[in-house]
C-alpha cells in the first residue's frame, strides 16, 4: 500500500512539474516568448485548436492576427512556425525536406525525395516539358481527351442532366497525364458513369495523409481504427497498381515506341553509395510513377474546376474569356493560340492565386539557422506556409486581396515566385507549370466557346475544400449545360 501511494505521490509530483515547465505548449517544445502565437494549454500546447479547426484556415487566421510570423505545438509533432512573407518563404526555400509522414505513399519520389535521388528525377522529369514535346505528344493527347469531354457535354446538354465537373475534369487530367506519361490508358473519362478504384484510392489516401500532419499519434489510431485499415488497404492498391504499369512496360519493352517518361527513367542510371552506376529498381520506379500522377491528376483538375467556378459567378470575366477564345477558329485552339490568349493566363492565374492547388507545405528544421528578420529557427522545429494565406493577405496584394481580379495579372509583370507561389517556389519550383497551364485553358477555352455552365441552386460559394494535401473542392461542382447561342 506504502509503494502504491509512493508511486501516485511521484507521478502526481511529476505532472505538477511538467505543468510548470510547459504552461502553455506542448510537452518536449521549446519556449518560444520571441515569436507571436494563440497560448495552448500545458502539455497538450494548441492540439485541441487544429483538430477543430482546418490547418488552412487556422494558419490564415494566426498569420492575419500575429503577423507575418507565428507559432503554435502540437504534442510529439512539436512546434510549427508559420512565415507569410516572400522574403522569408525565399529563405526556407533554399532548405532541404523529408517526411516520414507521407512515406508509405511517396516513398523517395520527387515530392519527398532530396539529394542526388530528387535531382536525377527532377532533371529526367524535365525532358518531359520541352517544346516540342508539347506538339508531338502532349498537344495530340489534350486534343483527343478533349474530343472525348465534348461528347459527355454534348450529351448533358441534350439530356438536361447535372453533371459534376470536378469530377469530369479529374478523369480527364487522368486519363491525359497516363498516356502522356505511361502509355497507359486508364479509360475514367470514357466510362464517365463509372467510379474509378485507382481515383478513389487516391484520394483517401490524400485525406488520410492530411490528418498525419495534425494526429501526433497516426501510427497508433491507424492500426486501431477502420480508417486505419482503409489506409492500408489503398496504399497497398495504388503500390500495386504502379508495380503493374512498371512489370507490364519491362514485359512489353520491345514492342513500344518507350519514348516517354517511364521509358526515360527506366533506361537511366544513378549512383549508388559507392559511387557505381546502377539502373533504378521496381520500388524507385514505383514511387516515381506515384508521385508523378498526384503532379498530374489532382493539381490540375482542381486548378481547372476552381477556374470554372470563378467564371461562373464573374459573368464579366467569362465575356472577355469567351471573347479572346473566339478568336481562334479552331474547334480546339493550337498550341501556339493557347500561348496569346493572355485574358486567359490572367484568369487561370488569379484563380491559382486564391485557390492553390496545394494550400499548405511545411519543411523540418535539421540544424539551427535564422531567418533574414532575426528570428532563429532551432533544430527539430517546423516551418511552415499557407499559400492559400498568402494569396489573401492585403500586405502582400493589397486592399483587394480577397477579390478575384485576373487584371492584376494584366497590368503588371508577373510577380516573382517567392510572392506568387502556387507554382512553388525556389529549387523546388513546379516544373510542369507550363504543362498544367496549357492543359486547364486548352480546356477551358474549348468548352466556353461551345457551352454555358449553370451552377445548380444551393450550392455552398464558394465551395468547401476538402481535409487533403490539396485543394479538392469537398462537394461536387454540380452544374447544368447549355448549347451557347
Amino acid at each position: 500500500m506504502y509503494l502504491i501511494t509512493e508511486i501516485c505521490l511521484s507521478l502526481i509530483g511529476l505532472l505538477i512539474y511538467l505543468i510548470i515547465k510547459y504552461p502553455d505548449r506542448s510537452i518536449a517544445t521549446r519556449s518560444r516568448p520571441d515569436i507571436n502565437g494563440n497560448k495552448g494549454y500545458p502539455l497538450i500546447g494548441n492540439l485541441i485548436s487544429v483538430l477543430n479547426n482546418d490547418v488552412v484556415l487556422l494558419m490564415h487566421c494566426t498569420l492575419m492576427e500575429y503577423g507575418p510570423v507565428s507559432t503554435y505545438t502540437i504534442p510529439v509533432l512539436g512546434r510549427q512556425i508559420t512565415v507569410n512573407s516572400p522574403e522569408l518563404l525565399e529563405h526556407v526555400m533554399k532548405r532541404t525536406i523529408f517526411s516520414k509522414i507521407v512515406y508509405d505513399v511517396l516513398g523517395d519520389g520527387i515530392f519527398n525525395a532530396d539529394g542526388e535521388m530528387w535531382k536525377f528525377q527532377r532533371r529526367l522529369a524535365s525532358h518531359l516539358f520541352r517544346g516540342q514535346n508539347f506538339r508531338d505528344v502532349i498537344c495530340v493527347v489534350f486534343e483527343e481527351e478533349t474530343k472525348i469531354l465534348i461528347n459527355i457535354l454534348q450529351e448533358a446538354a441534350k439530356k438536361g442532366d447535372v453533371i459534376d465537373l470536378q469530377d469530369i475534369f479529374f478523369r480527364f487530367t487522368l486519363d491525359s497525364f497516363g498516356k502522356i506519361t505511361f502509355e497507359t490508358d486508364f479509360g475514367s473519362l470514357t466510362n464517365p458513369n463509372e467510379p474509378v478504384q485507382f481515383a478513389e484510392a487516391f484520394d483517401f489516401v490524400q485525406t488520410m495523409i492530411d490528418k498525419r500532419f495534425i494526429n501526433p499519434i497516426w501510427p497508433i489510431t491507424e492500426l486501431l481504427t477502420k480508417d486505419g485499415a482503409k489506409m492500408r488497404y489503398s496504399c497497398k492498391y495504388l503500390s500495386n497498381y504502379a508495380y503493374n504499369i512498371v512489370k507490364k512496360r519491362r514485359d512489353n519493352e520491345g514492342s513500344l515506341k518507350n519514348n516517354d517518361i517511364l521509358s526515360m527513367f527506366m533506361n537511366a542510371e544513378i549512383n549508388d553509395e559507392n559511387g557505381n552506376m546502377r539502373k533504378l529498381s521496381d520500388k524507385e520506379l514505383r514511387d516515381i510513377v506515384l508521385n508523378l500522377l498526384i503532379a498530374g491528376r489532382d493539381t490540375t483538375a482542381q486548378a481547372i474546376s476552381w477556374m470554372m467556378y470563378n467564371i461562373m459567378v464573374h459573368p464579366d470575366v467569362e465575356e472577355k474569356l469567351i471573347k479572346e477564345a473566339n478568336s481562334s477558329e479552331n474547334l480546339i485552339p493550337s498550341y501556339d493560340e493557347i500561348k496569346k490568349f493572355k485574358y486567359a493566363h490572367a484568369v487561370f492565374h488569379e484563380t491559382l492565386r486564391l485557390h492553390p492547388s496545394v494550400p499548405k507545405n511545411n519543411k523540418l528544421c535539421i540544424k539551427d539557422d535564422v531567418l533574414p528578420n532575426g528570428i532563429p529557427i532551432h533544430a527539430g522545429e517546423w516551418v511552415s506556409w499557407s499559400s492559400w494565406a498568402m494569396g489573401r493577405d492585403e500586405r502582400i496584394w493589397g486592399k483587394d486581396a480577397q477579390k478575384f481580379i485576373p487584371d492584376r495579372f494584366l497590368e503588371n509583370e508577373r510577380p516573382n515566385q517567392y510572392k506568387f507561389n502556387s507554382f512553388n517556389c525556389g529549387p523546388r519550383i513546379c516544373l510542369g507549370q507550363n504543362f498544367a497551364t496549357v492543359e486547364a485553358l486548352t480546356v477551358a477555352t474549348t468548352i466556353l466557346k461551345q457551352f454555358k455552365f449553370e451552377l445548380l441552386p444551393g450550392q455552398k460559394s464558394p465551395p468547401d475544400f476538402a481535409q487533403s494535401i490539396t485543394l479538392r473542392m469537398k462537394n461536387p461542382l454540380l452544374v447544368k449545360v447549355h448549347f451557347r447561342q
